[in-house]
């Protein structure tokens, strides 16, 4: 990973690594940011979910910017197109995705209906369903941002938990991944024969239409996708 610093008008320490943009990705905007010590002012483009990696982050919004939610580890954040906010944190990591990828250039840009609506999903509070599917070892997710709560009508959230399973699927949509806890591992290609592990703080994409097999010890693992609906759109 490549890391740029910015704002330094912002103070303390800003960072950004961007991985999937304009140039590599059709729909989904991804990338880790790091925040110690800065207040960084801005009002949002495009809508963005993004999970907590590490320390402490801050989100002040509204319009006098009177309401604030904090995340740490494992903690999912929701902010939609046309918030205003203020990034904060002490050693704060996030990793964030966002759509559309092409929001500077498209000619309907997508309408703000929910300005400031900031919501906070914290680790402790998560419910996990079983995956009854798989019939080896463990697979269970917690459902975050899905077409039932109405939250987002674009980006999809779900953190899964896997641990010495092997479940096969095809993709319906573009999926960002990061790893959160453990070792996660997908098995692509001819016969399943490209593996790719991860741990910590890894990434991976995974383009609508692969056909994979997700496999895990331990593992914890936060995902984005787009569209949200690729039930009634597949």
């Amino acid at each position: 990973m490549t890391w740029t610093v910015g704002n330094i008008h912002a103070g303390g320490h800003f960072s950004a690594c961007r991985l999937l943009t304009a140039d590599n990705s059709d729909t989904i905007i991804a990338g880790i940011t790091t925040y110690d010590g800065c207040s960084i002012p801005t009002t949002l483009k495009i809508d963005e979910v993004f999970v907590c990696l590490g320390g402490t982050v801050r989100i002040i919004y509204g319009d006098d910017y009177d309401r604030v939610v904090e995340a740490r580890l494992g903690d999912v954040v929701w902010i939609p197109k046309g918030s205003k906010v203020k990034y904060q944190g002490e050693k704060g990591s996030i990793f964030y995705t966002c759509y559309p990828v092409d929001y500077r250039t498209r000619s309907k840009p997508i309408p703000t209906e929910a300005a400031n609506q900031v919501r906070i999903f914290q680790s402790k509070d998560m419910v996990f369903a079983k995956n009854e599917d798989n019939t080896v070892g463990h697979m269970a997710r917690c459902r975050i941002l899905t077409p039932e709560n109405g939250i987002s009508k674009y980006l999809g959230a779900v953190i899964n938990t896997l641990d010495g399973c092997s479940y096969e699927w095809t993709a319906h949509y573009d999926q960002a991944i990061v790893v959160l806890e453990g070792i996660f591992r997908i098995r692509a290609g001819e016969n399943y024969s490209q593996i790719i592990e991860a741990g910590f703080g890894d990434v991976i994409r995974i383009p609508k239409g692969t056909q994979f097999k997700y496999e895990g010890e331990k593992a914890k693992i936060f995902s984005a996708l787009y569209p949200i609906n690729w039930k009634e759109v597949s």
